[in-house]
């Protein structure tokens, strides 16, 4: 019996380790619960950490209500996409073959002048969901090692329409970059779009998509997702500061944005992005 309770000690204390790792808009379970034991089994959404009372605000998948509990009480399952085929924990996942970003077969694809050059041997939808976890990593990167700058998913008081603004930053700053394709289409780039950019998305997870991440493996013949994102915005995350054109983009955005989504897609898609991301748990009230 002790033997027993030794063993749920350790597992408690384990997942409280991995509950380091969690940030908003990461998936969590609740468990233990006791003042609250129905919502045990049930899953829900990270919106805040609060340091003072050392416990998490979940908004709860069922009913979208508001529950502050302790770390112990909550297992990650940290779902970075609603796309077929991820994994959660250690569930089996397919990620796809030849083509998909594997090390397999890869081509030198990589040239210091062509930032388009990550797309080649991607399939469309793949481009599309890879250029999203780009952007998603960039703002893990800047939540992690650019001094807790929190921005796009990361935002505390994320809102779709938040969200919407910060990404159509990056998609300025990489259309401006040469980071799309010739052949890109702005459509089916924003309306795959909503599917992944409300998510929390790390090396980890870039690893089990696409099999690796390297920042170098872009200078030797591979691609990478730091990499691209450095290009992107001009500045890598220990600058702690941002580029010219990222400050410059950012000001336009702010002043002209209806006028520059209508440049880049136009402003009944971006409407439609807004609406998409809206039908994510975390913003329900």
């Amino acid at each position: 019996m002790k033997f027993d309770e030794d063993i749920i000690k350790c597992i408690l204390i384990l997942q409280s380790i991995i509950m380091n790792e969690a940030k908003p808009g990461h998936t969590v379970q609740f468990q233990n619960l006791k003042g609250a034991s129905h919502l045990n089994g049930t899953q829900g959404t990270l919106v805040k950490f609060s340091k003072k009372e050392g416990r998490w605000s979940v908004r709860c998948n069922g009913d979208h209500s508001i529950v502050n509990a302790k770390p112990e009480n909550l297992q990650l399952i940290r779902v970075v996409s609603n796309r077929s085929g991820w994994k959660r924990n250690g569930e089996h996942v397919t990620i796809g073959g030849i083509g998909s970003g594997f090390r397999s077969g890869r081509v030198n694809f990589a040239h210091a002048n062509d930032h388009s050059s990550w797309a080649k041997g991607l399939s469309k939808e793949d481009q599309y969901e890879w250029l999203c976890n780009c952007y998603q990593m960039r703002c893990d990167d800047d939540y992690v090692y650019g001094g807790c700058n929190l921005h796009g998913p990361y935002d505390p008081d994320a809102t779709p329409d938040s969200i919407a603004h910060d990404f159509l930053v990056f998609c300025i700053l990489a259309k401006n970059s040469g980071a799309f394709p010739s052949d890109w289409d702005m459509h089916a780039f924003l309306k795959e779009a909503p599917k992944h950019i409300s998510f929390a998305f790390e090396k980890s997870d870039a690893k089990e998509r696409w099999g690796y991440e390297n920042y170098f493996d872009a200078e030797m013949g591979g691609r990478s997702l730091r990499y691209t994102a450095e290009k992107i915005y001009k500045s890598n995350v220990q600058q702690q500061g941002n580029s010219l054109e990222h400050s410059r983009v950012q000001c336009n955005v702010s002043d002209y944005e209806e006028d520059l989504q209508a440049q880049n897609g136009g402003v009944d898609l971006w409407k439609g992005l807004v609406a998409d991301l809206s039908q994510n748990a975390r913003f329900h009230k």
